[in-house]
């Protein structure tokens, strides 16, 4: 594919770029900046995102990342949110979020080696450490998150996100960074849930993680 980009100034999304870059290097323990300061990309059109791609996305689609060598987050420009995908125009703060969101993958990328597995462990650190569960409703109970393993539910963020949250308020983040490093390792849904019970000390399961929702309300 050929592209033809321009430098494009904003300083909403160069103040959320800079905040995610310092909070996640010290999260994360690595200098992404060292490896390959990343870029951001704003796209205009629902046909971009699928120029990139390469195939047909999902409306609610508005943002990814291709890390390795390239370390690009790909993001729809806000004022094209409405027209070009599902979501509404963001607030400022719900916008910086999910610039951050994405830039939290690609640390994460470096840690899992590019292992996306499960979807609510990374999709769920990234809305917890990009600030997004403000913007979520409160859940009550868990009771789905766990199924998307490598595909995507209605629970993916919501729930992932709270489970992190609670993971690294009750545990701290050794554990969660230590379990993140080590899902390229496992294969399936059933090998992650010994890893994850090596390291945690408990089964991962609906039950225990609504004790400790229920243990921090």
């Amino acid at each position: 594919m050929i592209y033809k980009i321009k430098e494009y100034k904003n300083k909403l999304i160069e103040k959320a770029y800079r905040e995610g870059m310092k909070e996640f290097n010290k999260f994360f323990g690595i200098n992404l900046e060292y490896n390959k300061e990343p870029d951001i990309c704003i796209l205009n059109s629902r046909k971009e995102i699928d120029l990139l791609k390469r195939y047909k996305s999902e409306r609610w689609v508005n943002a990814f990342v291709i890390g390795g060598k390239g370390n690009i987050v790909y993001i729809l420009d806000n004022n094209r949110m409405e027209k070009e995908s599902s979501h509404k125009k963001h607030s400022d703060n719900e916008y910086s979020a999910l610039i951050k969101h994405e830039i939290c993958h690609l640390f994460e990328h470096v840690v899992s080696k590019n292992c996306y597995k499960p979807l609510w462990l990374g999709d769920g650190l990234a809305v917890y450490l990009s600030g997004q569960l403000k913007f979520y409703n409160k859940i009550n109970t868990f009771s789905n998150f766990i199924e998307s393993y490598d595909k995507y539910n209605k629970s993916t963020y919501t729930e992932g996100g709270n489970a992190c949250m609670l993971l690294i308020e009750n545990f701290g983040k050794k554990k969660i960074l230590r379990l993140i490093s080590r899902s390229s390792e496992v294969n399936n849904k059933n090998d992650f849930a010994k890893l994850f019970k090596k390291i945690y000390g408990f089964d991962l399961s609906y039950k225990n993680f609504n004790n400790l929702l229920n243990k921090n309300i």
